[in-house]
């Protein structure tokens, strides 16, 4: 059971890093803008619904990386390493 603790604590170490990463390149856009450089957008288009009466749920989801998400990205995988 332990390095299933593992795995999940680094999944939510490299979404934090996600996070952190593009908050990051977001914050620092007027001195670096380098740091917004992303990847065309990968993902569902367009959003797939399913409609069941009344009922209407819609799946989408869409991802984008940039220079700053990456640093993050490593960073968070470094701090994860070290614990």
């Amino acid at each position: 059971m332990k390095s299933k603790r593992n795995t999940w604590l680094l999944v939510l170490f490299l979404l934090i890093g996600l996070f952190l990463g593009g908050l990051l390149g977001e914050l620092a856009d007027p001195v670096l803008p380098f740091f917004n450089l992303s990847s065309p957008p990968y993902g569902l288009y367009p959003p797939v619904s399913l409609t069941l009466g009344p009922l209407a749920i819609i799946f989408g989801i869409e991802f984008q990386l940039s220079v700053a998400m990456v640093f993050g990205l490593i960073l968070a995988y470094l701090a994860y390493r070290a614990l």
